[in-house]
């Protein structure tokens, strides 16, 4: 339930989310995701099948529930790559103040370029699946630490920009979630380590109690062969060497079987293939899934201010509010 819930919260980030209970009520939902969904928003979304029973007009989210799946498939769906503008308006004094310095004349001159990947991430192990989604922030060589959700953005125009090449951003966002992505596994793989070494532990010990128990079995027919001919030497009854003869006889015959059908080999075989299972069921599958990529464009100001009694003209990046 918190993978699926966190999982929810990531994904509606931009929504307007209100948590009553152990009820979301999701509002201001993109129209796209709405028609998608075939439902118009505000959703009360449940994590409990039994809460799901009782909240009417709720939305169930478990593992397989349709309101999840939906989710997924539009995550899918919605793998492409965004153009959007930001809205962003300064004035002289809002730079004068971050500039320290008197600003005599401002401009927009030409326009500035962020990128943003938006990964999903997906665990699975043993019955396990484990699903999160990761955003990063790009310009240039850097990954931003900004909340752009905050800043007013409009459809952009292509007319407006020069294509781009994302490729360089992709490869430092992939990167680092890379690294994010080690980091947060390194716990699964402890406790995946704990219990596979557990399990082959569990198994080893079984086929060498197995084949300990077969060796005991063949030295128990040795010796009762043995024994029984010993026995055989000193009867002199015919009843009682006909049975002594046949016990000797099916002695042999198991021992033979035992020795023939090399027990050693098969049960090593055997120890061999639940060991190679269990590895594969312990093994962590990750799946690094690109669900968009957006290019944010924005004014780029040139800016005539004074500086040591002279004019100098300044690029001022109205997103990063610092000079270039």
């Amino acid at each position: 339930m918190v993978d699926s819930k966190d999982f929810i919260l990531e994904f509606f980030r931009d929504c307007k989310i209100q948590e009553d209970k152990e009820v979301l009520i999701i509002e201001d939902v993109p129209r796209d995701f709405e028609e998608f969904v075939g439902k118009k928003a505000p959703y009360k979304l449940v994590f409990d099948f039994n809460l799901h029973a009782k909240i009417k007009d709720s939305e169930l989210v478990t593992q397989g529930s349709y309101f999840l799946i939906a989710i997924k498939d539009y995550l899918r769906n919605k793998g492409q790559t965004s153009l959007l503008k930001l809205n962003i308006k300064v004035d002289s004094e809002e730079i004068s103040r971050k500039l320290k310095t008197k600003v005599l004349e401002i401009k927009e001159d030409g326009y500035g370029f962020v990128s943003e990947f938006l990964f999903l991430s997906v665990y699975q192990y043993l019955n396990e699946k484990k699903q999160e989604m990761s955003s990063f922030l790009v310009k240039d060589r850097e990954i931003l630490d900004l909340d752009i959700s905050k800043l007013k953005t409009s459809n952009g125009n292509k007319e407006e920009i020069s294509s781009l090449d994302l490729g360089e951003q992709y490869n430092l966002a992939r990167k680092v979630l890379d690294l994010k992505v080690n980091k947060e596994i390194k716990s699964i793989k402890d406790s995946l380590k704990i219990k596979l070494e557990k399990e082959l532990g569990r198994i080893k010990d079984h086929y060498y109690k197995q084949i300990r128990e077969k060796d005991e079995e063949v030295e128990r027919c040795k010796e009762k062969i043995k024994l029984l001919e010993g026995k055989l030497k000193h009867t002199y009854y015919e009843r009682d060497i006909n049975v002594l003869k046949r016990l000797v006889r099916e002695s042999r015959e198991r021992l033979e079987m035992l020795q023939k059908r090399s027990y050693k080999e098969r049960l090593h075989d055997e120890e061999i293939f639940h060991i190679n299972d269990e590895v594969e069921k312990h093994v962590l599958s990750i799946k690094n899934i690109l669900i968009n990529a957006t290019l944010y464009y924005y004014p780029i100001y040139s800016v005539v201010v004074m500086s040591k009694g002279k004019k100098i003209v300044v690029k001022y990046d109205s997103v990063l509010g610092k000079v270039l």
